[in-house]
């Protein structure tokens, strides 16, 4: 049997309802310019922004427990029936309906998708729907609304809060599971999903830019790494924990490194190209005397539904927008800087800074430091 209905009332109804009506103003713009009838929405982070943070998500390692339709005239969400109440008390903003099936049905869902999506022209954000033409959502996402700034602070503002008084109670002896145990019950604590969290102490720091965490002993150095999630955006930060004072020469590559930041953040402006930027992040890398290091990690790019919506490459035909979030993560063997940071006007605004984190100023701009005893 298919049940539908408006979903049930929430605390952020107000909000939330000015927030969608922008966001399905932009759908339908791009509907009547492209002559499309619909557009089917299956991916995490599409649902997370069209539902203004309201979470479809079950399990990181699954899919969606719910997908999207927008036509003309209807904002719809299918999903089985067994999802039906904490979706509709927890994750739906007023202004869309709800089509449910029931889960032990195998074409149930289809049958009402192939309804809702009808017979003419169909976008879709991921190659579920044949026939779709499959488009990239992140134009449509941004710039980010007024409500959804305000979220973002307050989850950067979080989630630094989290990391400060987390590592700062690290100790020698700790392994880097439970340092990663500790920054997940400090995230979760404050409502946050760890989407991802990687710790690497010493030898495996030296080694490794994607370090998930084991039973290695921090001893010297410690790096902490998160993509910190809540109403479905994501803040992304990276934190070094030394045991003892840094000798002159790790304080210079380190300082260096913040040089190689500061020409990514310099040019994130609106208008920019990422093939304009990438050429510059390799001179800075050169110019700091760390030649062909960019080369043995990504340096970051766009995000706030996605982890990272872009990469930085070359020859990329991406253009930094007015509105957006942006995640740079320079690094070096044993070292990387990252923060958050919306670009607003001439303004960058570090979403992940922490006034309790020991700092040092570059280009005018307050970046975080190792810390230190």
């Amino acid at each position: 049997m298919t049940h539908t209905g408006p979903a049930a009332a929430t605390p952020h109804d107000d909000p939330a309802s000015a927030e969608l009506s922008i966001k399905i103003e932009r759908l339908r713009k791009m509907m009547a310019a492209n002559n499309v009838t619909a557009v089917h929405i299956a991916k995490l982070g599409n649902l997370a922004w069209l539902l203004c943070g309201g979470d479809a998500l079950v399990s990181f390692a699954d899919a969606p427990v719910a997908e999207a339709v927008v036509t003309p005239q209807r904002v719809v969400v299918l999903m089985a029936e067994v999802e039906r109440d904490r979706l509709e008390r927890e994750a739906f903003p007023s202004g869309v309906d709800a089509l449910y099936y029931p889960w032990f049905d195998p074409n149930a869902k289809e049958v009402l998708l192939k309804e809702l999506l009808g017979e003419g022209k169909v976008l879709a954000d991921t190659p579920a729907v044949a026939g779709a033409e499959v488009r990239d959502f992140w134009p449509l996402r941004v710039p980010l609304t007024e409500s959804e700034v305000g979220r973002y602070r307050t989850l950067g503002r979080d989630a630094a809060q989290a990391f400060t008084e987390t590592l700062k109670t690290l100790t020698p002896g700790m392994s880097e599971h439970e340092v990663a145990a500790r920054i997940a019950f400090a995230l979760r604590e404050r409502g946050m999903q760890p989407a991802l969290i990687l710790v690497a102490a010493d030898e495996r720091l030296q080694r490794y830019r994607h370090p998930l965490p084991t039973a290695n002993v921090f001893r010297e150095r410690v790096m902490a790494v998160t993509c910190a999630r809540r109403g479905g955006l994501y803040a992304n930060l990276t934190r070094i924990v030394s045991a003892g004072a840094l000798r002159d020469g790790e304080r210079d590559a380190y300082r260096r490194l913040l040089n190689v930041e500061s020409t990514l953040l310099n040019y994130t402006q609106h208008g920019v190209l990422a093939r304009e930027l990438f050429p510059e992040m390799q001179r800075a890398y050169d110019s700091a005397g760390f030649l062909g290091e960019w080369a043995r990690h990504h340096q970051g790019g766009a995000c706030g539904y996605e982890t990272r919506d872009w990469v930085l490459q070359e020859g990329g035909d991406r253009m930094l927008q007015e509105g957006s979030a942006y995640a740079w993560n320079p690094s070096l063997p044993g070292l990387k800087v990252e923060d958050t940071v919306l670009l607003q006007g001439e303004n960058l605004e570090v979403l992940t800074a922490d006034p309790n984190w020991p700092s040092v100023e570059v280009d005018g701009r307050m970046r975080p430091a190792v810390l230190e005893p």
